[in-house]
């Protein structure tokens, strides 16, 4: 027995009515087809019987080229002319087509929900060289009746939606974990390709299964594992994307593929320096999950400086300005409802709201890693690191609870203390299993600097060799040869006494 998908029918829905009951709690559901009847590409693209208009298409876009995917395997380059001319064929599919870059995206227009969207809505997406992704992650899809979409999960963990422009489509969808049902050894995902081929799986699946009519957008919640099926010839527009709601999420994925590439690469770690090492993580990282964690730092920088002008107007009852534990905290979501019931664009209210929590987040997720490194090695704080709001008490328990589990090399005394509430210690435990899981996997370098010189600053002539070591402290000895013995007994009676089997 297959389930079904929350209808939202209603164009009236508050987005900040899907916010909470949808992007908060990572769970899909269908925009019906009012949401999009304002679409130009619902006007140009589509004929009168709901078939793509492809005289348009050609006379508009022809001369654009555009990926097609062959036998689900093989991507050529095309004219869209060209594919529409011989469009027909199930086994080729015009996918992943980058439109927007090319045409803009005057043919649609997004619902609020879709708009706080950091990878193709933000000041610096149109820049390749600032964006962190490279690219933009908005397509059209075009494709025959009996076309599909293999078995899979979305790009880093990212949102998605769908908007059928024309055409049927067949989903099966499940929740985060389900797909380990469908686990196979024979692909190179890990998984099988055809989950039709097992439909005895489907109940211990807990599949989703459900039709997608003209008009209708779908959201796919993030690790949400689908296949898709055109019953029709059929037109979609597509972005992947992330906001404030599933970006612990992707940090999460990064920090498990990033486990992964170091175990992968374990084995020559020593023909690397540490630099060299860190780099080619990053390099690995960044071309196997088209993300890596410096640029998903920098996006969190990025968010966070463009959400400066934000007005603390909103104060949750709970928790404050730190609106990033309402994620987790269903008491918190009336409040956040009530705020306004703007539906198709932004009040200054849910506007300014939405700024507060994306800003609270980038708190989270870019400086408590700048917290850890200060606290453990007793640096001080940059200027800029918190504003007037920030409590300062917090900050400073953080940094205890950071350089105590750093000593230790354990989680324990987040996990004991009792001045943190459950969702803080979430977020902290993170980012130290992650600073302690780096530090085994690459251990600084101590850069002890030693030299063997003839004379010194004191007495430039003196032909008795000094022996001049640097610190790691910045500190500088200076000994000559007998003293330095002396030195290197004391340094080994010292060094069997703390650890006797060295």
């Amino acid at each position: 027995m297959t389930k079904e998908i929350p209808h939202i029918q209603d164009q009236s829905t508050p987005w900040l009515k899907l916010l909470v009951e949808f992007g908060f709690q990572n769970q899909p559901f269908l925009l019906g087809s009012q949401s999009t009847s304002s679409w130009l590409a619902r006007r140009e693209w589509v004929l009168p019987d709901g078939r793509p208009n492809k005289e348009y298409l050609k006379k508009s876009y022809g001369n654009a080229i555009v990926p097609i995917l062959v036998n689900g395997t093989n991507y050529e380059s095309t004219t869209l002319t060209e594919f529409l001319e011989n469009m027909g064929d199930p086994k080729v599919y015009l996918k992943d087509w980058h439109f927007q870059n090319e045409f803009g995206t005057s043919m649609y227009t997004l619902n609020p929900f879709f708009s706080r969207d950091f990878v193709n809505c933000e000041k610096w997406t149109t820049n390749k060289e600032e964006n962190p992704f490279g690219d933009d992650y908005r397509f059209v899809y075009i494709g025959a009746a009996g076309s599909w979409t293999k078995f899979h999960a979305d790009v880093v963990c990212s949102y998605s939606w769908s908007a059928n422009i024309c055409g049927r489509k067949k989903w099966f969808m499940m929740s985060p974990g389900s797909e380990e049902v469908f686990k196979s050894s024979s692909t190179d995902s890990g998984y099988v390709e055809d989950i039709r081929e097992y439909p005895e799986l489907f109940e211990q699946a807990n599949l989703i299964t459900f039709i997608q009519e003209p008009g209708e957008i779908v959201f796919v919640p993030s690790n949400w594992w689908h296949q898709v099926h055109n019953l029709e010839d059929t037109i979609s527009i597509n972005h992947n994307w992330m906001n404030s709601t599933n970006l612990s999420l992707v940090r999460d994925f990064l920090n498990k593929r990033e486990e992964d590439v170091r175990n992968e690469l374990s084995d020559c770690v020593d023909s690397f320096t540490k630099e060299e090492f860190e780099e080619k993580v990053e390099d690995i990282l960044y071309a196997d999950a088209r993300l890596n964690k410096s640029k998903f730092l920098k996006l969190c920088e990025l968010v966070k400086e463009s959400r400066a002008d934000k007005n603390d107007d909103y104060v949750c009852e709970s928790h404050g300005l730190e609106l990033w534990k309402c994620i987790s905290s269903p008491d918190c979501y009336p409040s956040i409802t009530s705020i306004c019931s703007c539906s198709t664009s932004f009040c200054e209210k849910c506007s300014n709201f939405i700024k507060q929590l994306e800003y609270s987040i980038m708190f989270t997720e870019s400086q408590l890693s700048t917290l850890y490194d200060c606290a453990t090695t007793s640096t001080r704080l940059p200027n800029d690191f918190a504003d007037d709001e920030k409590d300062l008490k917090t900050i400073i328990r953080y940094g205890e609870l950071f350089k105590a589990c750093h000593s230790s090399n354990s989680i324990d005394y987040i996990q004991k203390a009792e001045d943190v509430t459950e969702e803080e210690k979430v977020e902290l435990k993170k980012t130290v299993t992650q600073k302690l899981a780096n530090a085994s996997s690459s251990e600084d370098e101590i850069p002890w600097n030693v030299n063997i010189v003839i004379g010194n600053s004191h007495v430039a002539k003196s032909l008795r060799p000094i022996i001049d070591i640097k610190m790691p402290t910045g500190e500088t000895f200076e000994f000559d040869i007998d003293s330095f013995a002396q030195f290197r007994q004391q340094l080994a009676q010292t060094v069997l006494v703390v650890n006797p089997q060295e």
